[in-house]
Protein backbone atom coordinates (compact mmCIF):
# COMPACT_ATOMS: atom_id res chain seq x y z
CA UNK A 1 0.00 0.00 0.00
CA UNK A 2 1.52 3.43 -0.99
CA UNK A 3 1.93 5.85 1.53
CA UNK A 4 -0.76 8.56 0.25
CA UNK A 5 -3.11 5.97 0.57
CA UNK A 6 -2.21 5.11 4.00
CA UNK A 7 -3.23 8.98 4.99
CA UNK A 8 -5.95 9.28 2.74
CA UNK A 9 -8.52 8.70 5.42
CA UNK A 10 -7.16 11.12 8.11
CA UNK A 11 -7.20 13.63 5.34
CA UNK A 12 -10.61 12.68 4.73
CA UNK A 13 -11.49 13.09 8.34
CA UNK A 14 -9.86 16.44 8.49
CA UNK A 15 -11.69 17.76 5.16
CA UNK A 16 -15.24 16.83 7.44
CA UNK A 17 -14.19 18.68 10.46
CA UNK A 18 -13.02 21.73 8.20
CA UNK A 19 -16.56 21.61 6.43
CA UNK A 20 -18.22 20.98 10.22
CA UNK A 21 -16.51 24.16 11.77
CA UNK A 22 -17.14 26.18 8.03
CA UNK A 23 -21.06 25.37 8.70
CA UNK A 24 -21.56 25.78 12.07
CA UNK A 25 -19.48 29.73 11.48
CA UNK A 26 -21.63 29.84 8.38
CA UNK A 27 -24.58 29.09 10.71
CA UNK A 28 -23.75 31.46 13.51
CA UNK A 29 -23.30 34.42 10.78
CA UNK A 30 -26.22 33.41 9.12
CA UNK A 31 -27.96 34.13 12.80
CA UNK A 32 -26.23 37.15 13.06
CA UNK A 33 -27.51 38.30 10.18
CA UNK A 34 -30.84 37.51 10.64
CA UNK A 35 -30.81 39.53 14.08
CA UNK A 36 -28.78 42.83 12.13
CA UNK A 37 -31.76 42.41 9.68
CA UNK A 38 -34.33 42.10 12.75
CA UNK A 39 -32.92 45.08 14.15
CA UNK A 40 -32.92 47.44 11.52
CA UNK A 41 -36.30 46.58 10.62
CA UNK A 42 -37.16 47.75 14.09
CA UNK A 43 -35.62 50.75 13.99
CA UNK A 44 -36.57 51.43 10.19
CA UNK A 45 -39.79 50.60 11.92
CA UNK A 46 -39.92 53.52 14.80
CA UNK A 47 -37.96 56.16 12.37
CA UNK A 48 -41.06 55.84 9.57
CA UNK A 49 -43.36 53.16 10.22
CA UNK A 50 -46.82 53.40 12.23
CA UNK A 51 -46.64 53.35 16.26
CA UNK A 52 -49.84 51.25 16.24
CA UNK A 53 -49.20 47.27 17.13
CA UNK A 54 -52.52 46.72 14.56
CA UNK A 55 -52.73 43.05 13.13
CA UNK A 56 -55.53 42.33 10.70
CA UNK A 57 -58.12 40.43 12.67
CA UNK A 58 -58.68 37.86 9.98
CA UNK A 59 -55.09 36.88 10.23
CA UNK A 60 -55.87 36.30 13.75
CA UNK A 61 -58.42 34.40 13.49
CA UNK A 62 -56.49 32.00 11.54
CA UNK A 63 -54.35 30.61 14.44
CA UNK A 64 -57.00 31.18 17.52
CA UNK A 65 -58.70 27.53 16.07
CA UNK A 66 -55.65 25.85 16.75
CA UNK A 67 -55.96 26.73 20.67
CA UNK A 68 -58.16 23.90 21.69
CA UNK A 69 -61.32 25.62 21.45
CA UNK A 70 -60.35 28.07 24.12
CA UNK A 71 -60.41 31.37 21.66
CA UNK A 72 -64.19 30.34 20.97
CA UNK A 73 -64.68 30.16 24.94
CA UNK A 74 -63.27 33.64 25.01
CA UNK A 75 -65.68 35.07 22.54
CA UNK A 76 -68.45 33.47 24.07
CA UNK A 77 -67.83 35.27 27.06
CA UNK A 78 -68.01 38.31 25.18
CA UNK A 79 -70.97 37.72 23.76
CA UNK A 80 -72.86 36.83 27.19
CA UNK A 81 -71.62 39.85 28.15
CA UNK A 82 -73.12 42.17 25.03
CA UNK A 83 -76.68 40.00 25.93
CA UNK A 84 -76.68 40.51 29.59
CA UNK A 85 -75.54 44.64 29.22
CA UNK A 86 -76.19 45.87 25.91
CA UNK A 87 -74.34 49.32 25.05
CA UNK A 88 -76.47 51.97 23.96
CA UNK A 89 -76.59 52.85 20.50
CA UNK A 90 -73.03 54.69 19.37
CA UNK A 91 -73.82 57.98 18.50
CA UNK A 92 -73.99 59.71 15.27
CA UNK A 93 -71.82 61.75 13.82
CA UNK A 94 -73.35 65.09 13.40
CA UNK A 95 -72.47 68.17 15.37
CA UNK A 96 -71.63 68.30 18.87
CA UNK A 97 -73.10 70.75 21.15
CA UNK A 98 -70.66 73.32 22.85
CA UNK A 99 -69.85 73.39 26.70
CA UNK A 100 -72.38 74.87 28.49
CA UNK A 101 -70.32 77.01 30.36
CA UNK A 102 -68.88 78.40 27.45
CA UNK A 103 -70.09 82.50 27.21
CA UNK A 104 -72.94 82.92 25.00
CA UNK A 105 -73.16 86.12 23.05
CA UNK A 106 -76.48 86.43 21.75
CA UNK A 107 -76.62 87.89 18.25
CA UNK A 108 -80.79 89.09 17.16
CA UNK A 109 -81.41 88.73 13.58
CA UNK A 110 -84.66 90.60 12.53
CA UNK A 111 -86.40 90.72 8.99
CA UNK A 112 -87.07 94.38 7.24
CA UNK A 113 -89.59 96.42 8.99
CA UNK A 114 -91.29 96.73 5.93
CA UNK A 115 -91.70 92.67 6.21
CA UNK A 116 -93.14 93.37 9.64
CA UNK A 117 -96.23 94.01 8.10
CA UNK A 118 -98.37 91.65 6.61
CA UNK A 119 -100.70 92.10 3.71
CA UNK A 120 -103.94 91.93 5.15
CA UNK A 121 -102.64 95.20 7.05
CA UNK A 122 -101.72 93.95 10.25
CA UNK A 123 -98.93 93.88 11.74
CA UNK A 124 -96.75 90.61 12.18
CA UNK A 125 -95.54 89.04 15.72
CA UNK A 126 -92.97 86.98 16.87
CA UNK A 127 -94.05 83.61 17.45
CA UNK A 128 -90.94 81.83 18.05
CA UNK A 129 -86.96 81.90 17.14
CA UNK A 130 -84.47 79.71 15.47
CA UNK A 131 -81.04 79.58 17.06
CA UNK A 132 -77.93 78.44 15.50
CA UNK A 133 -75.00 78.90 17.30
CA UNK A 134 -71.41 78.89 15.93
CA UNK A 135 -67.97 78.79 18.01
CA UNK A 136 -65.76 82.04 18.18
CA UNK A 137 -62.59 82.81 19.32
CA UNK A 138 -61.22 86.28 20.74
CA UNK A 139 -57.39 86.10 21.00
CA UNK A 140 -55.16 86.26 24.12
CA UNK A 141 -55.30 89.48 25.94
CA UNK A 142 -52.82 90.37 28.38
CA UNK A 143 -53.93 92.92 30.90
CA UNK A 144 -51.54 94.13 33.71
CA UNK A 145 -52.74 94.28 37.41
CA UNK A 146 -51.63 97.45 39.33
CA UNK A 147 -52.16 96.79 42.84
CA UNK A 148 -52.21 100.48 44.66
CA UNK A 149 -51.26 100.36 48.31
CA UNK A 150 -52.69 103.21 49.81
CA UNK A 151 -50.57 105.19 52.47
CA UNK A 152 -52.26 106.77 55.60
CA UNK A 153 -50.92 109.35 57.91
CA UNK A 154 -52.44 111.41 60.70
CA UNK A 155 -51.28 115.15 61.17
CA UNK A 156 -50.04 114.98 64.60
CA UNK A 157 -46.92 112.94 62.92
CA UNK A 158 -46.67 110.53 66.14
CA UNK A 159 -48.07 107.43 64.57
CA UNK A 160 -45.63 107.56 61.42
CA UNK A 161 -46.86 105.96 57.94
CA UNK A 162 -49.17 103.08 57.71
CA UNK A 163 -49.41 101.61 54.44
CA UNK A 164 -51.93 99.06 53.02
CA UNK A 165 -50.18 95.72 52.59
CA UNK A 166 -49.45 93.99 49.00
CA UNK A 167 -51.31 90.10 48.83
CA UNK A 168 -48.65 87.61 48.54
CA UNK A 169 -47.31 86.58 45.17
CA UNK A 170 -46.56 82.95 44.36
CA UNK A 171 -43.49 84.26 42.14
CA UNK A 172 -41.27 86.21 44.20
CA UNK A 173 -39.25 89.27 43.07
CA UNK A 174 -41.13 88.64 39.72
CA UNK A 175 -43.89 90.69 37.49
CA UNK A 176 -45.99 87.88 36.69
CA UNK A 177 -49.59 86.58 37.55
CA UNK A 178 -50.79 83.27 38.64
CA UNK A 179 -52.60 83.25 35.19
CA UNK A 180 -49.65 84.28 33.11
CA UNK A 181 -47.43 81.57 35.11
CA UNK A 182 -50.35 78.61 34.56
CA UNK A 183 -50.02 79.34 30.66
CA UNK A 184 -46.31 79.53 30.45
CA UNK A 185 -46.74 75.95 32.51
CA UNK A 186 -49.44 74.33 30.34
CA UNK A 187 -47.91 75.87 27.04
CA UNK A 188 -44.60 73.75 28.02
CA UNK A 189 -45.72 70.65 30.43
CA UNK A 190 -49.15 69.87 28.37
CA UNK A 191 -48.71 71.43 25.27
CA UNK A 192 -45.19 70.99 24.41
CA UNK A 193 -44.43 74.11 23.16
CA UNK A 194 -40.62 75.39 24.18
CA UNK A 195 -39.97 78.33 25.83
CA UNK A 196 -38.83 80.25 22.43
CA UNK A 197 -41.50 79.67 20.46
CA UNK A 198 -43.48 81.20 23.35
CA UNK A 199 -41.20 84.09 23.45
CA UNK A 200 -41.47 84.16 19.45
CA UNK A 201 -44.82 82.88 18.88
CA UNK A 202 -47.97 84.06 21.26
CA UNK A 203 -46.06 86.47 23.55
CA UNK A 204 -44.72 88.63 20.80
CA UNK A 205 -47.84 88.55 19.03
CA UNK A 206 -49.52 90.34 22.16
CA UNK A 207 -46.66 92.77 21.65
CA UNK A 208 -45.36 91.47 24.87
CA UNK A 209 -41.22 90.46 25.41
CA UNK A 210 -41.07 87.69 27.75
CA UNK A 211 -37.45 85.82 27.56
CA UNK A 212 -37.18 82.15 27.37
CA UNK A 213 -34.93 82.42 30.71
CA UNK A 214 -37.66 84.48 32.56
CA UNK A 215 -40.00 81.88 31.96
CA UNK A 216 -37.72 79.09 32.79
CA UNK A 217 -37.01 80.86 36.05
CA UNK A 218 -40.71 81.55 36.81
CA UNK A 219 -41.56 77.18 35.86
CA UNK A 220 -38.46 77.10 38.59
CA UNK A 221 -40.56 79.15 41.02
CA UNK A 222 -43.84 77.57 40.67
CA UNK A 223 -42.01 73.96 41.07
CA UNK A 224 -40.58 74.97 44.71
CA UNK A 225 -44.10 76.54 45.26
CA UNK A 226 -45.72 72.85 44.12
CA UNK A 227 -43.62 70.64 45.45
CA UNK A 228 -45.71 70.22 49.12
CA UNK A 229 -48.63 69.34 46.87
CA UNK A 230 -46.35 66.70 45.00
CA UNK A 231 -44.79 65.46 47.70
CA UNK A 232 -48.78 64.39 49.34
CA UNK A 233 -49.45 62.80 46.38
CA UNK A 234 -46.10 60.76 46.42
CA UNK A 235 -47.25 60.05 50.05
CA UNK A 236 -50.73 58.83 49.14
CA UNK A 237 -50.12 56.83 46.26
CA UNK A 238 -47.39 54.34 48.22
CA UNK A 239 -51.11 53.55 50.24
CA UNK A 240 -51.87 52.18 46.83
CA UNK A 241 -53.01 48.34 46.48
CA UNK A 242 -51.43 48.55 42.92
CA UNK A 243 -48.88 50.93 42.13
CA UNK A 244 -48.03 50.98 38.09
CA UNK A 245 -44.47 52.27 36.80
CA UNK A 246 -42.47 52.89 33.96
CA UNK A 247 -39.59 54.97 32.72
CA UNK A 248 -38.71 56.96 29.80
CA UNK A 249 -35.17 58.99 28.80
CA UNK A 250 -34.98 62.81 29.27
CA UNK A 251 -32.07 63.82 27.78
CA UNK A 252 -30.16 66.51 30.08
CA UNK A 253 -27.92 69.08 29.04
CA UNK A 254 -24.47 68.85 30.77
CA UNK A 255 -23.08 72.11 31.90
CA UNK A 256 -19.95 73.77 29.98
CA UNK A 257 -19.97 70.70 27.62
CA UNK A 258 -22.37 71.35 24.89
CA UNK A 259 -23.68 67.93 24.96
CA UNK A 260 -26.75 66.12 26.98
CA UNK A 261 -26.64 62.71 29.15
CA UNK A 262 -29.54 60.48 29.22
CA UNK A 263 -31.24 60.80 32.45
CA UNK A 264 -34.63 59.12 33.25
CA UNK A 265 -38.02 60.00 33.94
CA UNK A 266 -39.85 57.50 36.15
CA UNK A 267 -44.17 57.69 36.16
CA UNK A 268 -46.25 56.11 39.19
CA UNK A 269 -49.55 55.65 38.79
CA UNK A 270 -52.03 55.45 42.44
CA UNK A 271 -54.86 52.72 42.14
CA UNK A 272 -58.77 54.29 41.66
CA UNK A 273 -58.83 55.01 45.42
CA UNK A 274 -55.43 56.91 45.28
CA UNK A 275 -55.94 58.18 41.58
CA UNK A 276 -52.75 60.29 41.24
CA UNK A 277 -50.17 60.61 38.39
CA UNK A 278 -46.39 61.03 40.13
CA UNK A 279 -43.33 61.85 38.00
CA UNK A 280 -39.59 61.43 39.70
CA UNK A 281 -36.63 62.63 37.85
CA UNK A 282 -33.27 60.70 37.75
CA UNK A 283 -30.18 61.78 36.24
CA UNK A 284 -29.52 58.00 35.98
CA UNK A 285 -31.56 54.43 35.61
CA UNK A 286 -30.33 52.72 38.69
CA UNK A 287 -32.37 50.84 41.15
CA UNK A 288 -31.49 54.00 43.47
CA UNK A 289 -34.40 55.65 42.15
CA UNK A 290 -37.22 53.21 42.56
CA UNK A 291 -35.74 52.04 45.77
CA UNK A 292 -35.72 55.88 46.80
CA UNK A 293 -39.14 56.80 45.76
CA UNK A 294 -40.76 53.52 46.95
CA UNK A 295 -39.32 54.91 50.31
CA UNK A 296 -37.37 51.03 50.98
CA UNK A 297 -33.71 50.42 50.88
CA UNK A 298 -32.01 46.86 51.46
CA UNK A 299 -32.38 47.36 55.31
CA UNK A 300 -35.91 49.11 55.66
CA UNK A 301 -38.11 46.39 56.93
CA UNK A 302 -41.28 45.04 54.83
CA UNK A 303 -43.68 47.03 56.88
CA UNK A 304 -41.59 50.07 55.70
CA UNK A 305 -42.45 52.24 52.66
CA UNK A 306 -44.71 50.72 49.57
CA UNK A 307 -46.45 47.55 50.02
CA UNK A 308 -48.32 46.03 47.56
CA UNK A 309 -48.55 45.06 43.83
CA UNK A 310 -45.91 46.85 41.57
CA UNK A 311 -46.62 46.26 37.98
CA UNK A 312 -43.95 47.20 35.49
CA UNK A 313 -41.71 45.76 32.77
CA UNK A 314 -38.91 43.16 33.53
CA UNK A 315 -36.32 46.05 34.56
CA UNK A 316 -33.64 44.20 36.70
CA UNK A 317 -33.55 47.30 38.78
CA UNK A 318 -36.78 46.43 40.97
CA UNK A 319 -35.73 42.91 41.60
CA UNK A 320 -34.39 43.93 44.87
CA UNK A 321 -37.75 45.24 45.79
CA UNK A 322 -39.15 42.06 45.00
CA UNK A 323 -36.29 40.25 47.53
CA UNK A 324 -36.87 42.69 50.32
CA UNK A 325 -40.57 41.55 50.78
CA UNK A 326 -43.87 43.35 50.81
CA UNK A 327 -44.14 44.01 47.24
CA UNK A 328 -45.45 41.59 44.76
CA UNK A 329 -44.34 41.81 40.86
CA UNK A 330 -47.19 41.72 38.19
CA UNK A 331 -45.98 41.86 35.01
CA UNK A 332 -47.23 43.67 32.09
CA UNK A 333 -49.03 41.68 28.88
CA UNK A 334 -48.64 44.76 26.26
CA UNK A 335 -45.16 44.57 26.94
CA UNK A 336 -45.04 40.30 26.02
CA UNK A 337 -47.37 40.78 23.47
CA UNK A 338 -45.20 43.81 22.00
CA UNK A 339 -42.02 41.93 21.65
CA UNK A 340 -44.11 38.70 19.98
CA UNK A 341 -45.17 41.62 17.31
CA UNK A 342 -41.79 43.03 16.52
CA UNK A 343 -40.62 39.30 16.04
CA UNK A 344 -43.59 38.07 14.21
CA UNK A 345 -42.10 38.32 10.39
CA UNK A 346 -39.19 35.46 11.49
CA UNK A 347 -40.92 33.16 12.10
CA UNK A 348 -44.79 34.28 11.08
CA UNK A 349 -46.93 31.42 11.53
CA UNK A 350 -45.45 30.94 15.45
CA UNK A 351 -45.50 34.98 15.97
CA UNK A 352 -48.92 34.90 14.63
CA UNK A 353 -50.32 31.93 17.27
CA UNK A 354 -49.20 34.05 19.90
CA UNK A 355 -50.54 36.89 19.59
CA UNK A 356 -53.76 35.43 18.72
CA UNK A 357 -53.38 33.59 21.77
CA UNK A 358 -52.70 36.82 23.54
CA UNK A 359 -55.97 38.18 21.93
CA UNK A 360 -57.58 35.62 23.81
CA UNK A 361 -56.83 37.20 26.72
CA UNK A 362 -57.72 40.54 26.22
CA UNK A 363 -61.11 39.48 25.49
CA UNK A 364 -61.32 38.22 28.39
CA UNK A 365 -60.92 41.39 30.05
CA UNK A 366 -63.36 43.12 27.59
CA UNK A 367 -65.77 41.00 28.67
CA UNK A 368 -64.89 41.96 32.74
CA UNK A 369 -64.27 45.14 32.16
CA UNK A 370 -67.43 46.22 33.80
CA UNK A 371 -68.28 43.61 36.50
CA UNK A 372 -66.76 43.97 39.78
CA UNK A 373 -64.08 43.35 41.28
CA UNK A 374 -65.31 39.36 42.64
CA UNK A 375 -66.88 39.10 39.67
CA UNK A 376 -63.86 39.97 37.38
CA UNK A 377 -61.66 37.16 39.65
CA UNK A 378 -64.09 34.46 38.70
CA UNK A 379 -64.21 34.98 35.17
CA UNK A 380 -60.54 34.90 34.74
CA UNK A 381 -60.33 32.22 37.03
CA UNK A 382 -62.58 30.10 34.88
CA UNK A 383 -61.77 31.53 31.55
CA UNK A 384 -57.99 33.27 31.59
CA UNK A 385 -56.58 30.70 33.68
CA UNK A 386 -57.33 27.95 31.27
CA UNK A 387 -55.96 30.17 28.64
CA UNK A 388 -52.61 30.41 30.08
CA UNK A 389 -52.08 27.28 30.99
CA UNK A 390 -52.51 25.76 26.98
CA UNK A 391 -50.39 29.11 26.10
CA UNK A 392 -47.61 27.87 28.41
CA UNK A 393 -47.56 24.24 27.02
CA UNK A 394 -47.46 25.75 23.93
CA UNK A 395 -44.74 28.14 24.22
CA UNK A 396 -41.94 25.66 26.28
CA UNK A 397 -42.76 23.21 22.97
CA UNK A 398 -42.00 26.22 20.45
CA UNK A 399 -39.07 27.18 22.78
CA UNK A 400 -37.57 23.48 21.69
CA UNK A 401 -37.56 24.48 18.29
CA UNK A 402 -36.38 27.68 17.91
CA UNK A 403 -32.73 29.63 18.73
CA UNK A 404 -32.63 31.32 21.90
CA UNK A 405 -31.20 34.32 20.39
CA UNK A 406 -33.34 34.59 17.93
CA UNK A 407 -35.81 37.37 18.02
CA UNK A 408 -39.16 34.65 18.37
CA UNK A 409 -36.56 33.38 20.96
CA UNK A 410 -35.93 36.34 23.09
CA UNK A 411 -39.85 36.99 23.17
CA UNK A 412 -40.88 33.39 23.77
CA UNK A 413 -37.91 33.52 27.00
CA UNK A 414 -39.12 37.07 27.89
CA UNK A 415 -43.03 35.30 28.40
CA UNK A 416 -41.10 32.39 30.17
CA UNK A 417 -38.59 33.81 32.22
CA UNK A 418 -41.72 36.13 33.64
CA UNK A 419 -44.44 33.83 33.26
CA UNK A 420 -45.51 33.92 37.45
CA UNK A 421 -45.29 37.99 36.98
CA UNK A 422 -47.65 38.10 33.82
CA UNK A 423 -50.44 35.51 35.35
CA UNK A 424 -50.50 37.48 38.59
CA UNK A 425 -53.20 39.72 37.03
CA UNK A 426 -55.50 36.27 37.87
CA UNK A 427 -55.12 36.25 41.29
CA UNK A 428 -56.97 39.64 41.96
CA UNK A 429 -59.97 41.26 40.33
CA UNK A 430 -58.07 44.51 41.11
CA UNK A 431 -55.18 44.04 39.54
CA UNK A 432 -55.00 45.37 35.50
CA UNK A 433 -53.43 42.97 32.70
CA UNK A 434 -51.56 45.40 31.66
CA UNK A 435 -49.17 48.56 32.74
CA UNK A 436 -50.89 50.85 29.41
CA UNK A 437 -52.45 53.54 31.73
CA UNK A 438 -48.27 54.36 33.16
CA UNK A 439 -47.44 54.06 29.00
CA UNK A 440 -50.22 56.86 28.32
CA UNK A 441 -48.81 59.19 31.54
CA UNK A 442 -45.07 58.75 29.70
CA UNK A 443 -46.59 59.99 26.34
CA UNK A 444 -46.54 63.61 27.66
CA UNK A 445 -42.66 63.60 28.25
CA UNK A 446 -42.28 61.51 24.78
CA UNK A 447 -44.46 64.40 22.48
CA UNK A 448 -42.75 67.01 24.82
CA UNK A 449 -38.92 65.92 23.97
CA UNK A 450 -39.54 66.00 20.52
CA UNK A 451 -40.22 69.42 20.97
CA UNK A 452 -38.24 70.92 23.65
CA UNK A 453 -35.48 68.20 22.95
CA UNK A 454 -34.12 68.55 26.40
CA UNK A 455 -33.80 69.87 29.93
CA UNK A 456 -31.84 72.52 30.77
CA UNK A 457 -29.77 71.30 33.64
CA UNK A 458 -30.82 68.58 36.56
CA UNK A 459 -32.76 71.44 38.55
CA UNK A 460 -34.84 71.70 35.27
CA UNK A 461 -35.88 68.02 35.55
CA UNK A 462 -36.49 67.52 38.94
CA UNK A 463 -38.76 71.24 37.82
CA UNK A 464 -40.34 69.06 34.89
CA UNK A 465 -41.15 66.26 37.38
CA UNK A 466 -43.16 68.34 39.50
CA UNK A 467 -45.04 70.37 37.08
CA UNK A 468 -45.89 67.18 34.81
CA UNK A 469 -47.53 65.61 37.85
CA UNK A 470 -49.78 68.46 38.81
CA UNK A 471 -50.70 68.62 34.99
CA UNK A 472 -50.84 64.71 34.23
CA UNK A 473 -52.88 64.28 37.99
CA UNK A 474 -55.29 67.20 36.46
CA UNK A 475 -55.82 65.65 33.07
CA UNK A 476 -56.54 62.48 34.93
CA UNK A 477 -59.57 64.13 36.42
CA UNK A 478 -60.65 65.19 33.04
CA UNK A 479 -59.55 68.98 34.84
CA UNK A 480 -59.14 72.21 32.43
CA UNK A 481 -54.87 72.04 33.70
CA UNK A 482 -54.51 75.77 33.08
CA UNK A 483 -57.66 76.60 35.43
CA UNK A 484 -56.14 74.57 38.47
CA UNK A 485 -53.01 75.81 37.88
CA UNK A 486 -53.95 79.02 38.48
CA UNK A 487 -55.84 78.47 41.27
CA UNK A 488 -53.22 76.24 42.55
CA UNK A 489 -51.02 78.84 42.93
CA UNK A 490 -53.02 81.49 43.70
CA UNK A 491 -53.63 79.59 46.92
CA UNK A 492 -50.16 78.10 47.62
CA UNK A 493 -48.64 81.41 48.16
CA UNK A 494 -50.80 81.70 51.36
CA UNK A 495 -52.29 78.40 52.59
CA UNK A 496 -51.83 76.07 55.84
CA UNK A 497 -50.04 73.11 55.65
CA UNK A 498 -53.68 71.44 56.74
CA UNK A 499 -55.73 72.73 53.94
CA UNK A 500 -52.85 71.34 51.47
CA UNK A 501 -55.42 68.24 50.83
CA UNK A 502 -57.62 70.38 49.89
CA UNK A 503 -55.76 71.18 46.42
CA UNK A 504 -55.48 67.42 45.12
CA UNK A 505 -57.26 67.41 41.72
CA UNK A 506 -59.77 64.44 43.36
CA UNK A 507 -61.12 67.00 45.79
CA UNK A 508 -60.06 70.47 43.88
CA UNK A 509 -63.43 71.29 42.60
CA UNK A 510 -65.39 70.58 45.94
CA UNK A 511 -63.10 72.75 47.81
CA UNK A 512 -63.82 75.66 45.60
CA UNK A 513 -67.62 74.94 46.19
CA UNK A 514 -67.37 75.27 49.25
Amino acid sequence: MSTDAAILPDDLSLCHEIIAQQQEQLAAWQRKVEQLEHRLDLLLRRLYGPRSEHVDPNQLALFETSAEGLAQQAVAVVEDKRDENPKSKAKGHGRRQFPKDIERRRIVLDIPEAEKTCPCGQTRRVIGEVVTERLGFDPARFYVNQYVQLKYACSCEQSGVVTAEKPIQPIEKGNAEPELAALVAVSRFDDHSPYYRQENGQFRRAGVEISRSTQSDWMRQIGELGLPLCDLMHTLVLRSKCLGTDDTPLPVLVPGRGKTQEARMWAYRGDGDHPYNVFDFTMTRKRDGPLRFLRRDERSRAEEGFRGYLQADAYAGYDVLFRLGGIVEVGCWAHARRKFFESKETNLAVGMEALARVKQLYAVEDAAKEHSSAERLALRQERAVPLLGSMKSWLDEQYAKVLPRSALGEAIGYALSNWAALCRYTEDGDLPIDNNAVERMLKLIALGRKNWMFAGSERGGRTAAVLFTLVSSAKRHGLNTWAYLRDVLWRLADLKPSELEHLLPDRWQDSRAT
